[in-house]
């Protein structure tokens, strides 16, 4: 198949993806959920910080030092823990999100309380994957470091092609994360399909929100206040993101149950079909 064949399946399943968050816009309270949380653990931190620190400069400068001293121990140790946390809040709500879609496919109602009480069911396993992630995550750092980012985003690269459906798998099946990695790599190494090409189409309302945020923001800003056309931008620029990623795990979710046999009448199974070519 020509690359601008691939490219329009690619388009037609984006748009799939979207018409069905179009129709269940209650599934873009999990990427906002997700955002909020990463958001309110980051200020809780900086808040204890400088709670501790009584908001004393010298105090802070002290602590800073203190740290800097202590080396690379305690960079990568904090680095672990930032990827930890990050991995676990994006991948717990994704899970809800992905339940939720299965949900849809099996013609049920999406529910956000369902959602969430199946991701805290699977908690031990959405923490060991966190766990392997930040790990990796963490080695991919110290190649860059050492060797290059050319090497790491290789290496970073592979990586994220044989994670692609860990989450959709973590979902489906009550398995280990070893084990979605190893399902998830194998469809992979199976099947070779869209996934490009809907992450371009993806990308392509990506740019499309972006400019529509630009314009947005000039024409409030006119009419109204230059804050206004500012905040006006950026709320624009976030709906764009959640949309996104929200449209990006349904078609993960889609795709991963057609190539266990169980495909979702939301999608076209012949263009499903032709978005795998079979090794």
């Amino acid at each position: 198949m020509k690359i601008f064949d691939r490219l329009s399946l690619g388009w037609t399943l984006g748009i799939r993806s979207l018409g069905l968050i179009k129709d269940h816009p209650k599934l873009l309270l999990f990427p906002i959920l997700s955002g909020l949380s990463m958001l309110l653990i980051l200020l809780s931190f900086g808040g204890a910080f400088l709670g501790l620190t009584g908001f004393d400069p010298e105090i802070i400068e002290s602590i800073i030092v203190k740290m800097e001293e202590a080396g690379d121990l305690v960079f990568w140790g904090a680095t672990f823990v930032f990827y930890l946390v990050t991995y676990f809040i994006v991948v717990f709500f994704n899970s809800a999100l992905v339940y939720n879609a299965r949900v849809i496919f099996q013609g049920g109602e999406p529910s956000i309380r369902k959602g969430l009480s199946f991701s805290v069911s699977r908690f031990p396993q959405i923490l060991a994957w966190a766990g392997l992630a930040a790990t990796i995550g963490l080695l991919l750092q110290a190649i860059e470091d050492k060797l290059g980012s050319w090497v790491s985003g290789l290496l970073g690269f592979a990586w994220s092609l044989a994670t692609y459906f860990v989450v959709p798998a973590l979902v489906a099946e009550d398995i280990s994360p070893i084990e979605a990695l190893k399902r998830s790599s194998r469809t992979m190494k199976n099947h070779w399909g869209e996934s490009i090409g809907v992450g371009f189409s993806l990308g392509i309302f990506s740019l499309l929100g972006m400019l529509s945020a630009a314009v947005i923001g000039v024409l409030f800003g006119y009419a109204f206040h230059p804050a206004v056309g500012v905040l006006a931008a950026v709320l624009t620029v976030l709906l764009t993101i959640v949309v996104n990623s929200a449209a990006r795990q349904v078609f993960l979710t889609a795709v991963y149950e057609h190539t266990e046999g169980n495909t979702p009448k939301e999608f076209d199974g012949d263009v499903l079909d032709e978005a795998f070519i079979v090794k």
